[in-house]
């Protein structure tokens, strides 16, 4: 069988997988990106231990803008270069793609046990769908169908200015505003984001606390900590709804990134979609909008592998 290298290169890990024309993805795993100078030195260990000496074809998902097959990782110090992938593993394509639009391409293969439905009523078939996450970074697309087939809208939209909804937001940002010049939603809607706005309410920079741990405190009934927590998800709620808006998004919002499934049950009881409706004259239009949580384990690998079988049908 041909085998075809797939990855979704985030800013903390690096999920591998072998796709091609069969639409599971096969010998899934996962690495820390810290634990190599580069994707050219985590491909040779993968490799390794699948026993597979050299793929057709290497298709790779990553976190930032690719220009002319490469592409500078926003959030790690990898340079990613389709040239070099080629020569390294002596493969008849490499391309990349933005993580996010690979995890778009999934969104028509999810099946129903891989989502979680917040809010909204049915999604429009056919209609444009937004997409967006919180990980590392924050991770923004959209989906379009076009003559019959889905397309994806990549972007940066992470890294749109993030809104004040009231007072309060408007002081956080201002304090965030001091200390970072350009307060993007990323800087707040993201792993390190969670643990930037916990430094910001309790007005202490460099509180050695991790996401995880935060998340926990919050779970556990910490007050502070389940302040911002709520916090962070009303403001997702904001720049979800715009996103809709933007797009038009009757398909539905999906919801992705390494951080929200962890914490579905605080999602689904905050704050989040009363703040994802509140759009003045347009929270009818909202209303109707569903959003969903993503469960699947892979789905930007899922995503990808779609891609990949596009390109392979190309003459």
């Amino acid at each position: 069988m041909t085998q075809h290298l797939l990855a979704d290169v985030g800013g903390t890990h690096t999920r591998c997988g072998l796709g091609g024309e069969q639409a599971a993805v096969r010998d899934v795993r996962t690495y820390k990106n810290q634990d190599f100078e580069d994707l050219i030195a985590l491909f040779k260990q993968y490799l390794s231990e699948i026993g597979q000496a050299r793929p057709a074809s290497v298709t790779v998902a990553v976190a930032a803008p690719v220009h002319g097959g490469v592409a500078q990782l926003t959030n790690l110090v990898w340079t990613i270069d389709s040239t070099q992938l080629l020569t390294q593993f002596g493969a008849d394509r490499a391309t990349l793609i933005n993580d996010f639009a690979a995890l778009a391409f999934a969104i028509p293969r999810l099946h129903t046990d891989d989502r979680v439905q917040v809010g909204g009523t049915a999604p429009v078939a056919g209609a444009t769908i937004g997409v967006l996450g919180p990980g590392t970074g924050l991770g923004v697309a959209g989906l379009t169908s076009f003559d019959g087939r889905w397309v994806p809208i990549s972007s940066e939209g992470g890294h749109v200015t993030l809104p004040a909804v009231n007072a309060r937001e408007a002081q956080i940002i201002e304090r965030l505003r001091r200390r970072y010049g350009h307060v993007s939603a990323e800087r707040v809607l993201s792993g390190p984001g969670l643990v930037t706005l916990y430094e910001t309410v309790t007005h202490r920079e460099h509180c050695n606390l991790t996401p995880a741990e935060i998340s926990r405190m919050a779970i556990d009934g910490e007050p502070q900590a389940g302040d911002v927590l709520n916090l962070f998800f009303a403001l997702l709620g904001t720049v979800a709804g715009n996103l809709a808006l933007t797009l038009g998004a009757r398909g539905g919002v999906y919801l992705g990134g390494g951080i929200l499934p962890q914490l579905r049950a605080q999602l689904v009881q905050s704050g989040f979609r009363q703040r994802f409706e509140s759009k003045g004259r347009f929270e009818e239009y909202l209303s109707e909008i569903p959003v969903f949580l993503i469960t699947a384990d892979t789905p930007a690998l899922v995503g990808l592998n779609y891609y990949l079988q596009q390109l392979l049908r190309e003459p």
